[in-house]
């Protein structure tokens, strides 16, 4: 049974890929989150040098801001986050993008399927079509069919008005989850339009997504700065992207799910189980209820399996 989900949006992260959320964050949440956004930006723009119209991208963001940080357990999205993927996960990346508009001086658009068009190259790093966690140094060979196997989600966080075209917008290929990164290579990398879908959210809206969704992002053509926030989740027994330990001052301050989130294990456990010297098992591949208080949380409130 589902904890959150909706028939309606079980369907559409299934066969879709992605479950949208619109009006999602209530209005001091975004007012808190667009502060913090603010306050980090001054210090990334200091320590990189850089000026006002630039764009940044920040990993680890979580780290940054204890406001980012209250997104990896949001009391609304963590229920619709365990009916997607279970309750045995962890925090792979959190990602805020920060994009001003395209100067006023001409730059070329790249196409959307274009990685190193001219707006690339000045910075603003628009991405080509792809799916997450592809590539033949991952996950693809052994997977069947050479379709992805389900690893990771993603909650998309919109924190400034994309309602309009251009403006930064993430897109999507509906049920593109369901084909494999061979055939997006096959097409040369372009998705034919009538197939693609531009995101025209509000500002507080989040979109529950598959990351083998074949996605990119446009340009920014509007006159308002794109902010968002990625938060991705993976298994236990997969390993981080941003992180191989967070800080242990960050760690001692955080709930028991918040530990587990973070990738940590209880205190005072062996992470190599119980016989560490004669039967070594690693606990990230182990559900201990010690080091996995999320499955409790869930079972009391009705979990019963993933939507997927």
């Amino acid at each position: 049974m589902a904890i959150a989900m909706t028939v309606a949006q079980q369907h559409d992260f299934n066969n879709k890929g992605f479950v949208i959320l619109e009006d999602f964050l209530h209005q001091d949440e975004l007012d808190r989150l667009l502060l913090a956004i603010d306050d980090v930006s001054v210090g990334i723009r200091k320590t990189k040098n850089l000026a006002p119209h630039e764009p940044f991208a920040i990993r680890n963001a979580l780290a940054h801001h204890d406001v980012f940080l209250d997104l990896i357990d949001h009391p609304r999205m963590l229920p619709l986050v365990v009916d997607a993927i279970g309750y045995n996960i962890q925090i792979r990346t959190s990602h805020l993008d920060y994009r001003p508009p395209y100067p006023k001086d001409p730059l070329k658009t790249g196409d959307l399927e274009i990685e190193n068009g001219p707006d690339h190259s000045a910075g603003y790093r628009n991405t080509a079509w792809h799916p997450d966690l592809a590539g033949e140094a991952m996950f693809e060979a052994p997977s069947l069919d050479g379709r992805l196997p389900f690893m990771e989600i993603k909650v998309f966080y919109v924190l400034s008005d994309q309602t309009a075209s251009n403006g930064g917008n993430l897109w999507l290929v509906p049920g593109s989850h369901k084909r494999s990164p061979q055939t997006l290579r096959d097409m040369g990398g372009k998705v034919d339009a009538s197939e693609a879908v531009e995101l025209k959210l509000p500002a507080g809206a989040a979109v529950l997504w598959r990351t083998a969704t074949w996605h990119c992002v446009g340009p920014n053509l509007s006159n308002r700065i794109r902010k968002i926030m990625h938060i991705g989740y993976h298994y236990r027994w997969l390993r981080p992207t941003d992180y191989l330990q967070q800080a242990r001052e960050l760690i001692s301050r955080c709930s028991p799910i918040r530990r587990q989130l973070l990738g940590a294990l209880a205190p005072g456990t062996d992470p190599m189980g119980e016989d560490p010297d004669f039967h070594p098992a690693s606990r990230h591949w182990l559900v201990e209820k010690d080091d996995v208080p999320l499955k409790a949380w869930a079972e009391e409130r009705g979990y019963t399996g993933t939507v997927g």
